[in-house]
């Protein structure tokens, strides 16, 4: 289980309060992924939030095939009439403040060293931006470029691109149907909220359409690879990539023990997964679970685990 956030870890959770717009005081959370539309609803109680409904809508195959130059709204009218019905089984009211998940392959991740960056606070940020634009196939006038700095000096700064206009069709999706949209984030980046463990740990998330494989140390990312569906959708491809990772991990980054390994993924993938993780890193895998300060009690497990990236967002009241 994901356990409670030490001060020494809490960096990356604030780094990412500020990535793409602050999720506190959302109620409802929806995630959009291959498989399905997921919505969570929450009300504050106590100053707690207590999870008040849950809702999963399937999609057909080929439905949502997301990628960097396309939200993927493939079949338009199944993706519109599962999200209506998605906030209709939670209780969405119209007004309500709303937190997104988005695919992670919808986005380009990189860690850029303190010298690539530069020590000048007043000119990192556009230095970054500028970096980020290059790795992006947009015009500058389409890409939308955040950040995040650790504490630590020596520590890699995160960068997330994006098409404006990918991050612009999610967000319109939402406020089609009268939500306050709040926050939008990746999949992987919003299961990161609650991921904290000191030393260095892993973090598999896997959809059909990406897979998103991250090294974290001491509460930061010092590694992101988000692979697309030709690996997503080959156990042996996903294998030799989980392989490659821990080559990676000893040799370049070195690494020497995990101290924990977390996946998120079907029942099928993560047997896949979970198998691989524990070969190559000599570490039992565990799912991705809520927030333990989220009240879930009396909820079925699957239920949960399938909306474990939403529920993240809706944690922080």
């Amino acid at each position: 289980m994901i356990q409670a956030a030490p001060a020494r870890s809490r960096s990356f959770r604030e780094g990412l309060r500020r990535l793409f717009l602050e999720p506190g005081g959302a109620e409802i959370a929806l995630e959009f992924s291959s498989v399905a539309l997921v919505g969570a609803r929450v009300e504050s109680k106590r100053g707690m939030a207590e999870l008040r409904a849950i809702a999963s809508e399937p999609l057909t195959e080929g439905a949502f095939a997301p990628t960097l130059e396309d939200p993927g709204f493939a079949g338009r009218e199944e993706m519109r009439d599962a999200v209506k019905r998605v906030l209709s089984r939670v209780g969405a009211v119209p007004g309500a403040r709303a937190a997104l998940v988005v695919p992670d392959v919808v986005a380009r991740f990189r860690l850029f060293t303190p010298d690539e960056v530069g020590s000048d606070t007043r000119n990192r940020e556009a230095v970054l931006a500028f970096r980020m634009q290059k790795l992006l196939p947009f015009a500058p006038a389409d890409v939308r470029v955040i950040s995040a700095w650790p504490r630590s000096a020596s520590g890699p700064v995160l960068g997330i691109g994006f098409s404006a206009a990918v991050v612009g069709a999610y967000e319109q999706v939402g406020r089609a149907f009268g939500l306050d949209v709040g926050s939008v984030e990746t999949s992987s980046m919003a299961l990161l909220r609650g991921f904290s463990v000191d030393g260095d740990a892993l973090l598999v998330r896997h959809d059909p359409s990406w897979l998103a494989v991250t090294l974290v140390r001491d509460g930061w990312p010092i590694s992101i690879r988000i692979l697309d569906a030709t690996v997503a959708g080959s156990p042996a491809e996903a294998r030799r990539e989980i392989a490659s990772t821990a080559v990676f991990w000893r040799d370049r980054l070195g690494g020497e023990r995990l101290t924990a390994a977390f996946v998120h993924a079907s029942d099928p993938w993560f047997e896949t997964l979970g198998a691989e993780v524990a070969s190559e890193f000599g570490c039992v895998a565990q799912r991705a679970q809520p927030p333990a300060s989220l009240a879930v009690a009396g909820l079925p497990t699957a239920t949960l685990r399938s909306a474990t990236p939403a529920l993240a967002l809706l944690e922080a009241r």
